[in-house]
């Protein structure tokens, strides 16, 4: 058998924002600019908590938009 070493941790950056009832990132894009420049403010955002426990929907339009790594 062979065995890979190859990492298959992502270590590309998103854009995302927490949701507004359990604090979970929620990752609606992927930063191209690889976490070096700010992002530019969202347009109409509406998104869902992807935590099935959750499911919160919010706009999050004037919401404070950050850069996550998954790991």
């Amino acid at each position: 058998m062979r065995i890979s070493h190859w990492s298959k941790v992502d270590t590309k950056w998103y854009l995302g924002v927490h949701c507004r009832k359990c604090q979970a990132p929620i990752l609606f894009a992927l930063d191209h600019s690889d976490g070096e420049v700010q992002p530019a403010p969202a347009g109409k955002l509406l998104l869902t908590c992807p935590l099935a426990e959750c499911r919160h929907q919010a706009g999050y339009s004037a919401g404070i938009v950050s850069r996550f790594q998954k790991g």
